[in-house]
């Protein structure tokens, strides 16, 4: 802190002159001293800056951890936030985050082999939803399981994961929601003969299910004000599933809004733009999607190559095991075997890749795919990730329903 000026200030007498002469010699030769021996030790001895984030690392909205900011001192050891440049990123499911002890063994061996982010449900494809959320249109729903996260509870768990130095991204299914398309008459699909009817893809006596409109306002408003809450609570990043239409929709009615004028793309596309702007750049959003589809084919139910909804990070589900012994990609047929698994892998995550060079760069996504990580050894599995990154894609999700891996063979 400076010193005070004071003005008309009484002039010393004389014989405290010298004194304070003499101090102040034999001060400016200390400061000499100090001066010469201390650039010698710093020079000798270079401090180290602290780390420094990405420009592009995620974050989320408050700079301060989620709890009690007050515990926070300036003696608190600097936090390097894992950057969702490059995901390197696990499924856990809902069991594991219930159980405290296994989670936080999985999370510690997760981020020492050098993953930086967790997958994980909270809103599943039957419109069940595994958090508490405090939102007016899911009280309304009121699809919560019985052993639903309180929202202290997500808290806790995203501040838990972050601390163990890795990325919560909670997973929720969009349209595909049983549940909400009962409870809530404007954001449904709906039958022809009826509009207070609603809309089944199927006889729900032998499984069919009921939708979310993808035209309905309200359809989107539920969905984004779900993904804000959890982003609120700490979620790095929101993975959006099931943003596709039914597979049929014979008696369905989409309703009459100025919506429904834009094609099945069209309206996706809107709906993620819309999620991205209202999550902001702090919570990019991953849209999870069908591998055929990103491959540009089989595309009825999402209109087009989903790819082209210009996501921040697209993940096509890669499940190899469940594909033909044979696949085509592009103009080439290749045997798809877990002892041809990286070729296998490395050829389709190129074909993703070359199609989104061709768009514009503003709409191209980062590919990050989920690949299998079950009924495969952990070689083979190393092999389909040395696969995705030759075929263009540094990031990846490894999927593996029960949520074991051996992250010491992975690392």
């Amino acid at each position: 802190m400076g010193m005070k000026l004071h003005r008309n200030r009484r002039v010393f007498r004389a014989r405290r002159l010298v004194p304070r002469i003499i101090a102040s010699v034999l001060g400016a030769a200390a400061i000499v001293a100090l001066g010469f021996f201390g650039a010698k030790y710093f020079s000798e001895h270079p401090m180290q800056s602290a780390p420094s984030e990405s420009t592009d690392s995620v974050q989320s909205d408050t700079s301060t951890p989620v709890g009690d900011p007050t515990t926070s001192t300036t003696n608190d050891p600097v936090q390097v936030t894992p950057s969702l440049d490059t995901v390197r990123a696990f499924y856990l499911p809902f069991s594991v985050l219930k159980n405290a002890s296994t989670l936080n063994t999985t999370l510690a061996a997760a981020a020492d082999a050098g993953f930086n982010s967790v997958v994980f449900e909270l809103k599943d494809s039957g419109g069940n939803l595994l958090f508490r959320s405090e939102t007016a249109r899911a009280v309304q729903v009121g699809s919560f399981t019985g052993d639903a996260l309180t929202m202290n509870e997500v808290k806790t768990l995203f501040s838990a994961i972050r601390e163990a130095g890795l990325l919560p991204i909670p997973r929720l299914y969009a349209f595909m929601d049983n549940a909400a398309a009962k409870a809530l008459p404007d954001a449904r699909i709906s039958h022809q003969s009826d509009g207070t009817w609603v809309w089944y893809d199927a006889n729900p006596a032998k499984g069919g299910k009921a939708w979310l409109n993808p035209y309905a306002d309200e359809a989107h408003t539920y969905i984004i004000e779900l993904a804000k809450e959890l982003r609120d609570a700490g979620a790095a990043a929101i993975m959006l599933d099931g943003v596709q239409f039914p597979s049929q929709t014979s008696s369905a009615s989409f309703g009459n809004s100025a919506n429904t004028s834009m094609q099945r793309d069209e309206i996706l596309t809107a709906f993620v733009n819309k999620a991205t702007a209202l999550l902001g750049a702090d919570c990019p959003v991953l849209l999870s999607c069908t591998a055929d589809s990103a491959l540009g084919s089989n595309t009825l139910v999402y209109g087009n190559n989903p790819l082209t909804f210009a996501p921040s990070i697209a993940a096509p589900l890669l499940l190899t095991g469940d594909m033909k012994a044979t696949v085509t990609v592009g103009n080439e047929t290749l045997q798809n075997t877990p002892d041809t698994l990286g070729a296998t892998v490395q050829a389709m995550v190129n074909q993703m890749s070359l199609r989104i060079k061709v768009m514009s760069a503003d709409k191209q996504p980062k590919l990050a795919p989920w690949l299998q990580a079950y009924d495969y050894t952990a070689a083979q599995i190393k092999a389909a990730i040395d696969g995705c990154i030759a075929g263009g894609a540094d990031s990846f999700i490894l999927y593996n329903p029960n949520g074991q891996y051996d992250f010491a063979a992975l690392s």
